[in-house]
């Protein structure tokens, strides 16, 4: 196995602190027009339960921050959905320990692809943003191709871009239906990225990592390459 395939958002990038720093620019950006006592730390629990880790649309977002009862002044959804996309991707934080993850597979003999659903715009601001052009041999973007995760369209279409078979390759995401099952379904080995989503409750938990740190040991344990046994994740 030779491949690795990753998700961006919620894998890569650490969509929870990022959102939790655009509270406190929001605050100051906002503030004359804002009523009195508010606090950043309000802010960012909110953001993020509006936002629904990258989930949500930026027009219902926008409009659900619009009548938060937090304005002497309200701004518009539209002028909150700019001013939104306008910060978050060009200042998205990584995952901890995203460049010693990476540059690790790389010293493994993986070659790496990034396969995203979101707008080409946002998506490229944040691969920009993290510096991810250089591990990563191909990019794909869902908007840019015309098909998004878990579609299986988008999956070989990375394939074909990367020349390998989704038997060469492990894929990993924080996404049980987006990432692992769509996945798997067409002979990938699956990775599950825990920490936003519930497994389902039906399915037999597949290998799966916390954090980018205990990646690369759990890589090498489903394939031949380090010390580990070789083992696909179970098929759904």
């Amino acid at each position: 196995m030779r491949y690795a395939f990753f998700d961006l958002d919620n894998t890569l990038t650490d969509r929870r602190a990022t959102v939790s720093a655009y509270a406190d620019y929001f605050l100051e950006a906002f503030r004359d027009g804002l009523k009195d006592g508010i606090l950043s730390d309000y802010l960012s629990a909110i953001f993020n339960e509006l936002d629904r880790g990258g989930y949500e649309t930026h027009a219902v977002r926008s409009e659900s921050i619009a009548r938060l009862d937090i304005w002497d002044k309200a701004k518009t959804a539209s002028e909150l959905s700019a001013h939104w996309q306008n910060w978050v991707p060009k200042n998205s934080l990584p995952m901890n320990g995203l460049d010693e993850c990476l540059n690790e597979l790389i010293d493994m003999e993986f070659s790496l692809c990034l396969v995203t659903n979101g707008q080409s715009k946002n998506q490229r601001d944040k691969i920009k943003r993290l510096s991810l052009e250089k591990y990563f041999k191909k990019i794909v973007i869902s908007e840019e191709i015309g098909f998004k995760k878990p579609d299986s369209r988008i999956f070989e279409y990375a394939l074909s871009e990367m020349d390998c078979a989704a038997e060469e390759a492990i894929f990993i995401g924080d996404h049980p239906v987006n990432d692992y099952i769509g996945s798997t379904e067409l002979g990938f080995t699956g990775i599950w990225f825990e920490g936003l989503h519930d497994w389902p409750e039906h399915l037999g938990k597949p290998p799966s990592n916390r954090n980018l740190g205990e990646l690369c040991s759990l890589v090498r344990d489903l394939t031949s390459k380090g010390k580990g046994r070789e083992n696909h994740a179970p098929r759904l």
